[in-house]
């Protein structure tokens, strides 16, 4: 994923796909964006998207439109009525409400309210997308319009409205293709396939890892009992068999239990060694009274 902020540059992508769509779909989207009084509408966004949206606004208003920069905000003379947009969208969330199609405009105005009010989290430090809406207009819109387009947003509330949010990297890609940005949802699923190969790779290396460590801390065990037994005077404790294990256990240290047994002729098979083995370490026990723990 890019270093630079992963939220603008997402941002700026949907202001580029908004310049492709149609009339209805251009209010639904400023219904999203616009902010402010009813009769004086604003943007407020972060400078680094002021540039990418006075481009958009130039192309998609009428040439006379008045565009002034303030701040964090962007002020528009264009006679914008907010209630009139809102009206409209409510209109058309009524129309398509019994319809799969023809949801466009819902899309658009998720964009526009993303843009405005949204914000995604670095992928690559996590997976979080959230919208904050206040007053109750905007979060029961924003409601309505996820319901019927079939995505489901967790919730709480907050002293000024709502947060919506995803914390799944599935539904945030869902959503990412529910606004157009397919390039992004690609670059997601590509990183969340990554992530998953890794942690695979790596909890297979951890099991490896503690399985020869494992291995390791029971062979050195072995062979300090072995050494222990050895340096006794008596040397009537063993049996032909177990002295010839520890002998050959103590020669090849770091062989497996499968390898030793191959060291035998005839062989022995790996559960006869670890057969051996333990009753080498049971014998050590009973010579120097160690009670064997559970399970030994």
């Amino acid at each position: 994923m890019p270093t630079t902020n992963y939220a603008v540059s997402l941002k700026r992508e949907i202001i580029s796909v908004a310049q492709q769509q149609l009339p209805c779909c251009l209010q639904s989207f400023f219904t999203g964006l616009l902010r402010g009084s009813a009769r004086q509408p604003q943007i407020k966004v972060r400078r680094s998207l002021h540039r990418s949206l006075k481009l958009f606004l130039r192309q998609v208003l009428p040439a006379d439109t008045t565009i002034e920069v303030g701040g964090t905000e962007i002020l528009v003379e264009n006679n914008f009525d907010q209630l009139e947009l809102r009206k409209k969208l409510v209109e058309r969330i009524r129309r398509t409400n019994d319809s799969s199609s023809g949801k466009h405009c819902q899309r658009a105005f998720l964009q526009g309210l993303f843009v405005a009010r949204g914000y995604i989290q670095n992928p690559g430090r996590g997976y979080h997308l959230e919208f904050r809406l206040p007053g109750h207009w905007l979060p029961a819109a924003f409601k309505t319009v996820c319901h019927q387009l079939r995505m489901k947003f967790g919730s709480y509330k907050t002293e000024k409205g709502f947060c919506f949010y995803l914390k799944s990297s599935r539904r945030i890609i869902k959503f990412l293709n529910l606004l157009g940005l397919f390039e992004k949802s690609l670059e997601l699923s590509d990183l969340k396939a990554t992530r998953s190969l890794l942690s695979m790779v790596n909890r297979q290396v951890n099991f490896e890892t503690a399985n020869i460590n494992r291995l390791i801390g029971a062979a050195e065990e072995s062979i300090n009992q072995i050494k222990a037994l050895l340096a006794l005077e008596d040397q009537e404790i063993w049996t032909e068999s177990l002295r010839q294990l520890s002998l050959i256990r103590i020669k090849y240290p770091h062989d497996s239990l499968e390898a030793l047994g191959l060291r035998f002729d005839p062989p022995l098979s790996k559960s006869a060694v670890n057969h051996r083995l333990r009753r080498i370490k049971s014998l050590h026990a009973k010579v120097f009274g160690i009670v064997p723990e559970k399970g030994d």
